[in-house]
């Protein structure tokens, strides 16, 4: 019973962000330089963390947010998420947080580097208000320190 009032609840809260916020568009900018001159950040919603992070909540729909390392080694890094099979995720980190294929297009001159901090989320977010109030400024905060030319989105 309990579950059913929560989740109505979250539904509720959903559905008020949406009617605020989803009329809004932002246009997509165009990048004025080539790939190998590019600072490559990357965003995924599959649920990636450091082993050494707190693990997202699930059940509550969690909207905070987890800096990653680009130095990270792929063995430091897990998943929480129970909206999707994780089993390949958690078999290689790569599928979904594809870390060593940037790593490789830098060290190959394909790109210039990749951004410092990375970021890993729970897709599963019904408080989008935390989301736009906590965690998008906390993201934004490190992209306009760290200035990457081209921020890549992954879905979980």
């Amino acid at each position: 019973m309990i579950n059913k009032i929560k989740e109505w609840v979250f539904r509720k809260i959903v559905a008020r962000s949406i009617n605020k916020y989803g009329g809004e568009r932002v246009e997509p900018a165009a990048v004025q330089t080539t790939p190998d001159q590019w600072r490559v950040a990357f965003l995924t919603t599959a649920g990636v963390h450091l082993r050494s992070d707190k693990p997202f909540d699930v059940d509550a729909g969690d909207w905070s947010v987890r800096l990653i390392p680009s130095d990270s080694k792929t063995s430091d890094l897990t998943v929480t998420h129970t909206h999707y099979d994780t089993k390949a995720a958690e078999e290689d980190i790569n599928t979904v947080f594809p870390i060593d294929a940037l790593r490789s297009l830098a060290l190959e001159g394909v790109i210039k580097e990749v951004s410092p901090t990375n970021f890993g989320m729970m897709g599963y977010i019904p408080r989008t208000d935390k989301l736009l109030k906590e965690s998008v400024p906390e993201i934004l905060k490190t992209l306009k320190k760290e200035q990457p030319d081209v921020v890549l989105l992954s879905p979980g």
